[in-house]
């Protein structure tokens, strides 16, 4: 009874007349031309900024520090006068940046494959605003709230492999017991519940996929919503034929200082009025427009995104992904957008590559009875063609438990140490 009522509870705080409101603002703004949006998000910008002096004290002393005179900040145009934060200012000033109503302040993670998960705070405005970006979005394609869902997402752990939620007609299943004694249990939930949509972690639906795929099983699931990693095309291909569906993607962080849509031309776009960017090789730095109780200004993400010449319309080109989730080679230099490596080859099920220094990697594979040595020289042959002669490598092949995920269940392709 308990479970149930905060179901209702979570439903409607979501999806209320409010959360209606901010979902048509976002399909507005969509409409706006790039003048328009440049003066709002300039206006939105400042905003920011001088609550954040006005009422925090880490940014009073930091920006004293630094000799920031806020007077000077006339618009985005200026916002590299402003010094960068990082995860270890935040994690030290936690509670100074927050300035927000204490009695509303909710706790929310990051999540990384080594190191200490980060704690941010949201507040039910913030919390609001990101949910009707993400319900823009998937309106998008059709989706709306209360269709049948399939959600594998890490909101089960181990001890419950389902539950299902009348209020928001989802059924959740744990993404943390896909193992192959479990596969026609989860084959079985997800046929007779049939749903609309599945909201997933990529590698999580990829398992999935597997299940059905080692069964000679289809199910025609309408949209798959991704999340959270990196989606491989090699994953997207696999999961698209087994589902007969298709994949619509989302890029954000825990700290929601940034957010990229996947669109109906399969092509990455800004948000607006979500936040402000700055694209560098190794990094981007973001700046929160929507968390303004818990103010990130020009915070460093260690993702590599790469933007379109033509900024006009906030396209982005590429999402490489996190600096260390590419090969390095002995003479420094990196290699993304390795995904293809493993796509569209029979019997491999999943991979994943560890590398400890520049001259050497090991790539562990987990294959099934359809994997040949076509396959294999196949992959060796991509690889060649993306790294040359340079890299030495083993091939190991494992077990799915072997594959390494943090403890939100989250994947990674690359898993590297090397400086």
């Amino acid at each position: 009874m308990l479970r149930k009522a905060k179901n209702f509870t979570n439903y409607y705080l979501r999806y209320n007349l409010y959360f209606k409101q901010e979902v048509k603002k976002v399909l507005e703004h969509k409409e706006w031309d790039s003048s328009q949006l440049q003066h709002c998000q300039n206006e939105a910008f400042l905003s920011v900024l001088h609550q954040a002096v006005k009422r925090s004290p880490f940014y009073q002393k930091l920006y004293a520090t630094y000799g920031v005179d806020i007077q000077n900040i006339k618009s985005v145009d200026d916002i590299a006068d402003l010094p960068i934060i990082t995860k270890k200012e935040v994690r030290e000033h936690l509670e100074s940046i927050y300035i927000g109503n204490p009695w509303v302040k909710t706790k929310g993670h990051t999540s990384g494959t080594s190191g200490t998960p980060l704690v941010v705070y949201r507040d039910y405005r913030s919390t609001l605003k990101e949910g009707a970006y993400i319900w823009a979005q998937r309106a998008m394609f059709g989706y709306q709230p209360g269709m049948k869902t399939v959600s594998l997402r890490g909101i089960l752990d181990r001890r419950q492999m389902k539950q299902y939620d009348p209020h928001a007609n989802c059924l959740y299943l744990s993404s943390f017991n896909l193992r192959e004694e479990n596969a026609d249990w989860y084959c079985q939930q997800i046929q007779q519940f049939e749903p609309y949509a599945i909201l997933a972690y990529p590698s999580s639906v990829e398992i999935l996929a597997n299940f059905f795929q080692s069964r000679d099983l289809t199910l025609n699931v309408p949209l798959i919503f991704t999340s959270s990693e990196q989606v491989y095309q090699h994953q997207r291909e696999k999961i698209e034929k087994v589902f007969n569906t298709r994949i619509v993607d989302w890029y954000g962080n825990a700290e929601r200082t940034i957010a990229l849509e996947q669109r109906k031309d399969n092509q990455y776009y800004e948000l607006p009025l979500y936040s402000v960017n700055e694209y560098e090789e190794n990094r981007t730095i973001s700046t929160s427009l929507i968390s303004t109780s818990f103010p990130l200004i020009r915070y460093q993400v260690d993702d590599t995104i790469i933007p379109c010449k033509d900024r006009s319309n906030y396209q982005v080109e590429a999402i490489v992904g996190r600096y260390d989730d590419v090969l390095q080679l002995p003479d420094g230099t990196k290699i993304g957008r390795i995904g293809a490596t493993f796509s569209d080859i029979d019997g491999l099920e999943l991979a994943q590559i560890h590398q400890k220094c520049r001259e050497q990697f090991t790539i562990n594979l987990v294959v099934n009875d359809h994997f040949s040595g076509h396959g294999l020289e196949k992959m060796k042959s991509r690889l060649s063609n993306l790294a040359g002669n340079q890299l030495q490598y083993d091939i190991v092949y494992v077990q799915e438990s072997d594959i390494i995920r943090t403890k939100a269940g989250k994947f990674k392709l690359v898993i590297s140490s090397t400086t």
